[in-house]
């Protein structure tokens, strides 16, 4: 669902409204204990790419906190997998394997019938291999609404678009406020991406399909020209903006709801470095424009579809959730960057903000700009998988060097 907005008057009049307190665990520096945490990812990752997904293959799931990669098989696992235990071993690393009932590849093609039934509205494979999770489509209140051949979960809540830092001009960075426009109406507000490159060059700046269609164009907080959509992708929920100068880095911080109540805030660009796919477990950060930079987010399964009536289906998705039980995320953080960091403060993309889960369950109070008629935040997000996203464009990741 896009925030309707005319830019700063109309965020102005949301500040009438007293504003609520931004979390302490949300904002400001990301923590040195964060960054450990994800450097052991890191390394959990390089033991995880020695492991092809071959025949029988069902799933991942990284442990940071214990050094532990989890492995998930249909039958005996591959002598590789051995090998790649024993690499970890030497770095102080676990490889645990678990047998599965179901390899990722046949819940792979399940989950893809199901999405073309329009018996659900999301559905993705275990990462532990033991069945599907699926929320229903509005309406379809019985379980018996979702017919599989496989062992399925079945939740009831679903998913609503998070659609809709002030001023920001070239070069952009990811994490500010943009707002879109079609024949100078104003649609609707998110939040940028990354940084992007054309493959014959030329700035692009990545943001979420659902936030503004082919050809429109997009201002910041105060109207100034930010480009034009001239690239879209709804499978995996990605635009390009043709802009005038980009900035690999995203912004971190405060809220455009500090901005507007103090007229200044605590917000600094980190540098981009690299692009990564996801795995369950990983934990992440992200920085929309309307909540600020929240961290302590944990992947908890890849590959989901999710399909909305008036946009379309959004395919390998990653759910995550946040672990202290805050708001991970609301309205006008979509097309935010997900990411996850490095040492020295250098941050990895994972993806871009989809969408929020309406599960009353998920509701959490909101960071940054306060909960209203249009805003809703949730401790669960889905964003499509980096990866897929820069694939569906002729582009690449624009880094710091």
């Amino acid at each position: 669902m896009k925030k309707r907005l005319t830019a700063v008057a109309a965020i102005a009049a949301a500040v009438l409204t007293p504003a609520t307190p931004a979390l302490a665990q949300h904002t400001g520096p990301i923590s040195p204990e964060v960054v450990a945490l994800m450097a052991t990812q890191d390394q959990l990752h390089e033991i995880a790419g020695r492991i092809a997904r071959t025949d029988g293959f069902s799933g991942l799931h990284v442990d940071a906190g214990s050094k532990t990669l989890d492995v998930y098989w249909k039958g005996a696992a591959p002598a590789q997998v051995d090998a790649a235990a024993a690499v970890a071993k030497t770095q102080g690393l676990t490889v645990r394997v678990h047998s599965a009932q179901y390899s990722e590849a046949e819940l792979k093609a399940e989950a893809a019938r199901l999405a073309r039934t329009g018996s659900v509205q999301s559905v993705a494979a275990k990462y532990d291999g033991s069945g599907l999770a699926v929320t229903r489509n509005a309406g379809l209140s019985a379980r018996s609404a979702v017919s599989s051949s496989v062992a399925v979960d079945v939740a009831s809540g679903g998913f609503e678009l998070a659609a809709s830092r002030l001023a920001d001009a070239p070069g952009f960075k990811g994490g500010a406020y943009i707002e879109n426009y079609v024949t100078g109406v104003p649609q609707g507000a998110c939040s940028s991406g990354f940084a992007m490159v054309g493959s014959s060059g030329g700035a692009k700046l990545m943001t979420a399909a659902h936030c503004g269609e082919l050809g429109s164009g997009y201002t910041n907080g105060f109207g100034g020209p930010i480009g034009n959509v001239e690239s879209r992708s709804v499978a995996s929920d990605s635009e390009i903006i043709r802009v005038s100068g980009l900035e690999p880095r995203v912004w971190i911080g405060d809220s455009i709801q500090t901005e507007l109540d103090t007229g200044t805030a605590n917000q600094y660009g980190l540098d981009v470095v690299a692009a990564s796919t996801t795995l369950p477990g990983d934990w992440l950060c992200d920085s929309g424009a309307y909540s600020g930079t929240i961290c302590e987010i944990q992947a908890t399964a890849t590959g989901m579809t999710l399909c909305f009536a008036d946009f379309g289906c959004v395919q390998n998705l990653v759910d995550a959730t946040h672990r202290g039980g805050f708001s991970a995320g609301g309205n006008g953080d979509s097309g935010g960057p997900v990411f996850s960091v490095r040492p020295g403060d250098k941050l990895v993309a994972r993806g871009t903000l989809t969408a929020i889960s309406l599960n009353q369950a998920d509701i959490r109070q909101c960071s940054g700009v306060p909960e209203s008629s249009t805003r809703q935040c949730s401790q669960r997000i889905v964003f499509p998988d980096i990866t897929v996203q820069i694939a569906a464009h002729d582009v690449r990741l624009m880094t710091a060097s």
